[in-house]
């Protein structure tokens, strides 16, 4: 029942009466006040209820539904066959749930049609990676305030020429820069056509490293922690030395930290209970172990004054 309106208080005020006129008659005064203080009890009681249904609207018991990008979020989400295989974003979540009265349904979409989803509200008690800066999910999701770790950008490149770090998009003036279609990088993305820079999308990593080997494209940019791990793929097996380094790109695009972003219905005890697992699970050395566990021994080279094992 909605309290805020008139006929809602209307109706309140009609059986607090008619209880008072039962009351009086069958009880007496003594015994009926009793029955009154608990009808004045009510409009607070039914507020407390509509609010709990606000926080717990389609979100079906316990299950919390964690979103996954299918195909380009490796290693931080793992997709086999459309099916989830782990990662490290996916572990963490999992990790922060183990034990909880909570379960986790793992959905795998592609990219776009994740966001639409969200969007659309079609899905409910769902939570997903997302950071400040991407804003991915609008106002439908609320983010968690405790951090999983922090990004690092580089640039992969064949070109010796290219400073190491580079402190300036002006180093890059008409070269061919490659990002992942569908991400955001608002930073490049500016500076770099006033810098007569050409961005291209492409929608595969492996596409992208070929394309900077074989000297078609000058530089890839992107997290170090994922783009290191795709280049380990494609060079495993490979006898000869390979051409590539990377460069640090965080002058151009600084270091921020990724989320949790959940949907915006679950409760605030909800949102403190994952906030706490992941203080936890930080302070345990655990969130540290999962990243080891993909990313060690993937450095390709490791940028001046970063840390891998943070990424």
């Amino acid at each position: 029942m909605n309290l805020d309106t008139e006929d809602g208080w209307h109706v309140c005020k009609v059986v607090f009466q008619k209880v008072q006129e039962v009351a009086l008659t069958a009880f007496g005064r003594q015994s009926a006040s009793w029955l009154v203080a608990i009808v004045l009890a009510f409009p607070a009681l039914a507020a407390d209820g509509d609010q709990a249904d606000s926080d717990a609207v389609s979100i079906a018991g316990e299950t919390v539904t964690y979103l996954i990008v299918e195909d380009k979020s490796r290693p931080f989400q793992i997709v086999v066959n459309g099916k989830s295989a782990g990662g490290i974003v996916s572990e963490m979540v999992d990790a922060i749930f183990q034990g909880s009265r909570y379960s986790v349904k793992h959905q795998v979409y592609p990219v776009n049609r994740l966001r639409q989803v969200v969007a659309d509200d079609k899905v409910a008690g769902w939570i997903a990676y997302e950071a400040v800066q991407w804003h991915t999910f609008g106002n439908r999701g609320l983010m968690i305030e405790e951090p999983l770790f922090e990004t690092h950008h580089v640039m992969l490149t064949c070109r010796q020429d290219i400073p190491d770090p580079l402190t300036s998009l002006a180093d890059l003036k008409g070269m061919k820069i490659l990002t992942l279609r569908n991400f955001s990088y608002p930073e490049l993305g500016k500076a770099a056509s006033d810098e007569g820079i050409k961005e291209l999308s492409i929608d595969r990593y492996d596409a992208g490293i070929d394309l900077v080997r074989m000297g078609r494209a000058d530089g890839f940019v992107e997290m170090q922690s994922r783009l290191s791990y795709h280049v380990a793929e494609a060079l495993a097996g490979e006898s000869n030395a390979s051409c590539l380094r990377m460069v640090d790109f965080s002058r151009i695009i600084p270091d921020y930290p990724i989320y949790l972003s959940v949907d915006m219905r679950w409760s605030r005890g909800f949102r403190d209970f994952v906030a706490q697992r992941i203080r936890e699970l930080r302070q345990s050395g655990e969130l540290a172990a999962i990243q080891r566990r993909y990313l060690q021994g993937t450095e390709l080279n490791r940028s001046p004054g970063t840390e891998f094992s943070t990424q």
